[in-house]
């Protein structure tokens, strides 16, 4: 088996497939010192993160918010014809996990999450359940890498 990883410099690139994933993985730490995974799904806005947590879930109280979080996505391609028989692309994105409190972004990622997951709604009808919190993860570090291999 052979595998050559190429670190992927482009923002514009790495945005790119941010704007187009549909979901990842959040990871978070628990008060218990526990890393907690959850996939999700999310939007991207000013080089940050952003998904709903469930308040009412049981983990959303054990989780050290204003603290290290990530968050990534991985696409994959099977490759037909070609030396490579697989295509990997990852970003990863590190960070500090935080609920967000200002209404007015809160707004905004509403909009985005309607406009991404829910195009057919209309604003006005478009609703997030209560229960469902804002959190940001607050962009420190991101990486991102291609793999191709056999």
């Amino acid at each position: 088996m052979q595998r050559v990883q190429t670190i992927i410099r482009d923002i514009k690139e790495i945005e790119k497939d941010l704007n187009e994933a549909l979901a990842g993985v959040a990871s978070m730490l628990l008060d218990t010192d526990k890393i907690y995974s959850v996939p999700t799904n999310f939007v991207y806005l000013d080089k940050n993160i952003f998904v709903y947590l469930d308040k009412n879930e049981e983990t959303f109280e054990s989780i050290k918010f204003n603290s290290p979080a990530s968050f990534s996505i991985v696409k994959t391609e099977k490759q037909s014809g070609r030396e490579i028989t697989y295509r990997l692309k990852s970003i990863t994105i590190n960070g500090e996990i935080r609920i967000v409190d200002e209404q007015k972004l809160i707004d905004q990622i509403k909009e985005m999450y309607r406009s991404k997951y829910s195009s057919r709604l209309l604003s006005d009808t478009y609703e997030v359940p209560e229960n469902f919190v804002v959190c940001i993860i607050d962009t420190s570090e991101i990486k991102s890498y291609l793999e191709e291999g056999n």
